[in-house]
C-alpha cells in the first residue's frame, strides 16, 4: 500500500470514528422538515389573502380597506361589539380613550395576542401622522424633513469599500463565527483522539505499519473534514433559524440578501487551509501532553483562536493597515482575508497571494507536526518542556 493510500485510510478512519451517519441523517431530516415548514408557510402567506375585520369607535379613525385590514366605523354599543368579537365575527375592536393628551390613545380588544397586531399599530401610526401633518399645515416633504433632518452619504476615496455596510458586516461576523466553530470542533476531537491513543499506547503498534508522518497526515485530514462538516451544518442551521424567525415569527418574506454568496467559495478555501494549519499545530501540542487532566500545555491549543480575535478587533477599519497586514500574514490570513473580502473589493491577486503563502505555511506545519508527533507519542511519564518541543520542531 502506497503512502498516499495509507494517509487516506487513516483520514477515513479518523473521520468515521467521530462521524455517526445515522445521527447525521436524522439531524438533516429535521433541518429539511424545518425548511419545508418555512417554505410552505411562506407560500401560503403569499397565495392566501387574509383580511382582518376591525370595528372602530373613534373620531378621525381610518375607514375602509388599508393593507390587510378592513376598518368599519360602528355606532353599536361596546358590549355588543365585544360579543361579536367573542363570536369571531370581527377580529379586533378599536376604541378611542378620552384623555387630555394630544396623542391619540386607543384600547385594542382581541381574542388573544397575534402577529398582525404589530402591523395594525403601524397602519394607525401612518394614518394619524398624516392627520397631524394636515392639522399643522405641513406637506409630506416637510414631515419627512422633520422625521429625518439629517442623512449622511458616506463617500470613500477608496473605491474598493463596499457600500452595503450592514450586509457586509453580517457576512464578516458570520465568517469569524464559522471559523471559531471549526477550530473548537477540531480542538475537541484531535485532543481526545491523540491523548487517548497515547495513554493506551495504540500509536506504537501502528508504527509497525506506517511512519509517524503518514499517521499524522491522515489524522489532520480527517479532523479537518470533521471541522468543515461542523461549519457547513452550522451555516445551514443559521440560515434555517433566520428563515424561521423572518417568515414565521415576523411574518415577512424570505430575504437572504445579507449573505455574500460569491464569498462562499473563497471561504471554503481559506477555511480548509486555516483548519489544516490549526489542526496540525494542535496535533503537535497534543502529542506532547501525557496527562490531559493536569497538563499546562492544554492552554496552548487555544492559540489558533487568536487570529479570529485579532481580526474581530480590527474589522471596523477594513481599509486600515492592521487588517491588510493580517490578511497576508500566513498565520492569520485564513481568518482576516475572507473578512476583508466581505467588507471591501479586493483584486484577484490578493487572495491568491494569501492562499499561496498559507499553502507554504501548511506544508511547513505538516512537517513540523510530524516531527513533534513522532517524538511526543513515544514519551511516557514525563512531558517534554517547551524548549524540547522547539528543538524537535527545528531538528
Amino acid at each position: 500500500m502506497s503512502q498516499l493510500n495509507k494517509t487516506l485510510l487513516v483520514a477515513k478512519w479518523e473521520f468515521m470514528h467521530f462521524f455517526k451517519w445515522k445521527q447525521e441523517i436524522i439531524s438533516k431530516l429535521v433541518m429539511l422538515g424545518i425548511a419545508a415548514v418555512v417554505f410552505f408557510w411562506h407560500s401560503s402567506q403569499e397565495f392566501v389573502a387574509t383580511q382582518y375585520q376591525v370595528a372602530v369607535i373613534a373620531e378621525h379613525a381610518p375607514n375602509g380597506e388599508i393593507d390587510d385590514f378592513v376598518f368599519t366605523q360602528s355606532s353599536l354599543p361596546k358590549e355588543q361589539l365585544l360579543a361579536q368579537l367573542k363570536a369571531g365575527e370581527i377580529d379586533a375592536l378599536l376604541i378611542a380613550q378620552q384623555t387630555k393628551s394630544e396623542v391619540a390613545t386607543f384600547d385594542l380588544y382581541s381574542q388573544g395576542k397575534h402577529g398582525w397586531q404589530g402591523d395594525l399599530a403601524d397602519v394607525l401610526e401612518r394614518h394619524y401622522a398624516a392627520q397631524v401633518t394636515k392639522q399643522l399645515g405641513l406637506s409630506e416633504s416637510q414631515l419627512a424633513q422633520l422625521q429625518h433632518p439629517v442623512f449622511i452619504h458616506n463617500q470613500y476615496l477608496d473605491s474598493q469599500v463596499k457600500t452595503e455596510d450592514k450586509a457586509s458586516s453580517f457576512t464578516a461576523i458570520g465568517v469569524l463565527i464559522l471559523m471559531a466553530i471549526g477550530i473548537f470542533v477540531s480542538f475537541a476531537q484531535i485532543f481526545v483522539s491523540i491523548t487517548g491513543e497515547k495513554q493506551q499506547r495504540v500509536t506504537e503498534q501502528l508504527y509497525a505499519c506506517m511512519d509517524a508522518q503518514t499517521w499524522i497526515d491522515g489524522k489532520i485530514l480527517g479532523q479537518m473534514l470533521l471541522a468543515l462538516k461542523a461549519m457547513a451544518g452550522t451555516l445551514i442551521s443559521m440560515v434555517l433559524g433566520f428563515s424561521f424567525m423572518q417568515v414565521i415569527i415576523r411574518g415577512q418574506g424570505l430575504d437572504l440578501s445579507f449573505i455574500d454568496w460569491p464569498l462562499l467559495p473563497w471561504l471554503l478555501i481559506f477555511a480548509s487551509l486555516g483548519l489544516y494549519l490549526a489542526t496540525a499545530f494542535m496535533a503537535a501540542v497534543a502529542a506532547a501532553i501525557d496527562d490531559p487532566n493536569h497538563s499546562g500545555k492544554s492552554s496552548f491549543m487555544m492559540l489558533p483562536l487568536v487570529p479570529m480575535i485579532l481580526t474581530f478587533i480590527v474589522m471596523d477599519s477594513p481599509s486600515g493597515w492592521a487588517l491588510t497586514m493580517l490578511s497576508y500574514f500566513p498565520l492569520t490570513s485564513f481568518a482576516a482575508m475572507p473578512v476583508k473580502m466581505a467588507l471591501v473589493e479586493v483584486s484577484i491577486w490578493q487572495p491568491i497571494l494569501s492562499i499561496a503563502l498559507i499553502v507554504l505555511t501548511c506544508w511547513y506545519a505538516r512537517r513540523l507536526a510530524g516531527r513533534m508527533f513522532k517524538m511526543g507519542m513515544v514519551m511516557y511519564g514525563k512531558e517534554p518542556s517547551v524548549k524540547q518541543m522547539v528543538k524537535w520542531a527545528l531538528s
